[in-house]
């Protein structure tokens, strides 16, 4: 008989918890004397009775809108934060990854921040000193390990909060978003860590926005909207209805992300994160390259469950909009497929499919990617795509132009879902 640990580690019960955000501030000494007590602010909501429990060894994740409270529930349960109304009671030893850069000094090496991360973390000078060259070692930081931390890149520093963190023996590890300053292969190393530490009955919270991670590492999530907890239980159920409702207002252009609240900025930013790298970003980051003679200006994923959101078997258009600068003989247009971890799962273009010739004169224009039955399985995925010359010299080649999120009523495994059927025969 298998035993199921019921041991609850972490309860929260009816939390609320408010900040006072101010819309105007005395910035002068004379406004400060003359409009004391006077300063304009309004409360924000951030968590609303707010009730939850973690058992020991559970893996959660916390998903939402930007702005729905899964900071703050973190924050409370780190102990970070305080609620203003309710209790949480956290029991074992917690490693918290919240902010980057939270619990390091800038002008300290990376070597004495970990004694003081250590430290902070309820670790002895004696076990840091145990620890270190594990540390290091995890961190891949190399001789930068003796460098001021203000010299870190993002990523540098991600790669030594995560390695402080899992080398102290956590029994309860709070992860918010920092994985995903990391480059694919450290995340790779994380996430592999994470599976040890789960294996070892570890309790792991995480709030992030790639909900492909979250379906494939935790047992269970639970869905904030609007300061409270929306939907909580199986991942793949879960997911579904957030994705349905973040691409429904997307695909209606409205504020109805704003879930009865009256600042919709961060929602904004929520599905512009799901969209995909904006074309000046993609630029600036390296993701796009080409001579320019063709420009592509937008591309727009569409399906029955709407713009963006797909589900398994059913049919897809990828449309590719463009624009042609001078006309120009001979071109291919092409996409590829790829997961969050960034695994090629499947490439083609106008080419490969023994399409038409396709020359263009000066104007713009589109051409669409159609798929009867898209069959890639439940999760996140980028798509790259590109107008490219007959010798393969780009026009242009935009990497993580969109995103879509792939849901299944089926739960297979894999990438992907072949065609099928199961026939059985018996001897007698």
């Amino acid at each position: 008989m298998i035993m199921v640990n019921t041991e609850k580690v972490i309860r929260v019960q009816n939390v609320s918890k408010n900040f006072r955000v101010h819309t105007e501030r005395n910035s002068t000494l004379k406004e400060r004397v003359l409009y004391a007590g006077r300063a304009k602010y309004r409360d924000f909501v951030a968590l609303r009775d707010v009730s939850l429990d973690v058992t020991r060894g559970e893996s959660l994740g916390l998903i939402g809108v930007n702005g729905s409270g899964k900071s703050t529930l973190l924050k409370l349960m780190s102990k970070i934060l305080y609620p203003d109304s309710g209790t949480v009671d956290v029991r074992g030893r917690v490693s918290s990854l919240l902010e980057l850069g939270a619990g390091f000094h800038p002008d300290f090496s990376g070597r004495e921040n970990v004694f003081m991360n250590g430290a902070l973390l309820g670790l002895s000078r004696k076990e840091i000193r145990d620890k270190l060259d594990e540390i290091i070692d995890f961190s891949e930081l190399g001789d930068f390990i003796n460098e001021p931390v203000r010299s870190y890149s993002s990523g540098m520093y991600m790669r030594l909060a995560f390695s402080v963190a899992v080398a102290v023996d956590p029994e309860i590890i709070l992860i918010d978003e920092i994985l995903a300053v990391g480059d694919a292969a450290f995340q790779a190393k994380c996430m592999n860590r994470l599976r040890t530490l789960r294996a070892r009955d570890t309790t792991i919270i995480i709030v992030t926005h790639d909900t492909a991670a979250v379906e494939r590492f935790c047992d269970r999530v639970v869905w904030m909207h609007d300061s409270r907890v929306k939907m909580e239980g199986k991942p793949i159920n879960c997911i579904q209805s957030y994705l349905a409702t973040v691409f429904k207002a997307s695909n209606e252009g409205s504020n109805a992300m704003s879930f009865e609240r009256s600042d919709t900025s961060e929602t904004s930013e929520e599905i512009r994160s799901l969209n995909g790298t904006d074309s000046s970003e993609a630029i600036d980051a390296g993701l796009r390259w080409g001579t320019g003679d063709v420009t592509i200006d937008e591309v727009v994923v569409t399906s029955s469950a709407g713009r963006g959101l797909v589900q398994c078997g059913e049919p897809l258009d990828i449309t590719i909009r463009f624009s042609v600068k001078q006309g120009v003989n001979d071109v291919d247009f092409g996409i590829e497929i790829f997961t969050a971890d960034d695994v090629q799962c499947y490439g083609t273009n106008t080419r490969l499919d023994r399409y038409d010739t396709i020359s263009l004169i000066q104007g713009s224009g589109s051409i669409t990617f159609h798929s009867t039955d898209f069959c890639l399985l439940s999760g996140s995925y980028w798509i790259d795509v590109a107008c490219s010359a007959a010798d393969t010299q780009a026009h242009d080649y935009w990497r993580r132009a969109t995103q879509i999120q792939v849901y299944s009523d089926i739960n297979d495994v894999g990438l992907c879902r072949v065609p099928h059927e199961w026939k059985l025969s018996i001897d007698h």
